[in-house]
């Protein structure tokens, strides 16, 4: 059975008319006959009642419209669905990012973007920026996100969103008091790795205000740092979106400084122009 027939069938039953069905058709009216004699044919049953002055439908052929309409119908509904899928956005997205970006940010970018493109397929890479800044430019990563800045002339880099950092200490009563730049002098301090964005932007703090280090403790992640603060282990720079539920429930305490301290997280992809191994 073919559609071109079966639209010709629904067609004659609602005109009632070969010439007519031919017209609405844009077929020869023997193009019509053959249509339904091949319908017929298939199923084994006579769908009209002919005579001089009318076309009327068989019981079979009443049973066979209805059919034809929802197969119709099916065929339409798949056609479209088939059609807008080939419209969407699909495939596998490998993306570089930070720790602090990867944990408390781009879960809810991913959530939207999921919303809106159902088929796309993400797989998430997290390491530090400087790792992430490496996994784009080798190709490894289609796109990454980055609180640090680089040099590379290998990847573009792009502005997506400003974060605010505050130094952070435990909400115990014990803790150090923070109210100015000085209070800083002599800390512990619980910090990430070399080649983090967070960390580039604790030294820059430090190289800026002049700030003596007492003594440090090094963490590769976020949540690492956060339960050293909890238990009073020492202050940190963090970004504000780590931490709203500690801010919160007054588990870290923080002094807002005159000045506030900034990080901008970048969207970055490949420049292929100058990759030595993009024309491979």
């Amino acid at each position: 059975m073919h559609m071109d027939e079966l639209e010709t069938f629904i067609t004659l039953v609602q005109e009632k008319n070969f010439t007519k069905t031919a017209v609405k058709r844009s077929l020869s009216q023997p193009t019509v006959s053959v249509h339904i004699r091949n319908l017929e044919k298939e199923f084994s049953a006579t769908f009209f009642k002919r005579t001089t002055k009318q076309l009327s439908l068989t019981a079979e052929g009443a049973f066979f419209y209805e059919q034809a309409l929802q197969i119709k119908a099916l065929y339409q509904h798949t056609q479209e669905t088939l059609y807008q899928k080939k419209k969407q956005a699909a495939g596998l997205i490998r993306i570089g990012t930070s720790f602090t970006i990867g944990e408390y940010i781009l879960p809810q970018i991913i959530a939207n973007l999921r919303a809106d493109h159902p088929l796309i397929e993400i797989s998430i890479t997290m390491g530090n920026t400087q790792s992430v800044i490496d996994a784009v430019r080798s190709f490894e990563a289609d796109i990454g996100f980055v609180e640090g800045q680089t040099s590379s002339k290998e990847v573009i880099l792009t502005p997506f969103k400003e974060d605010r950092l505050r130094v952070v200490r435990s909400g115990k009563i014990n803790a150090s008091q923070i109210q100015s730049i000085d209070d800083l002098h002599d800390q512990t301090w619980v910090i990430r790795e070399p080649g983090s964005g967070t960390r580039h932007s604790f030294d820059h703090l430090i190289k800026t205000n002049h700030i003596r280090l007492g003594s440090t403790i090094v963490f590769s992640s976020t949540h690492g740092i956060k339960e050293s603060v909890k238990n009073n282990l020492g202050l940190a720079l963090l970004s504000e979106t780590t931490m709203h539920e500690e801010l919160q429930a007054k588990i870290f305490a923080s002094h807002r400084f005159r000045r506030p301290f900034s990080e901008t997280i970048l969207f970055l992809r490949a420049n292929k122009r100058n990759c030595a191994w993009a024309e491979y």
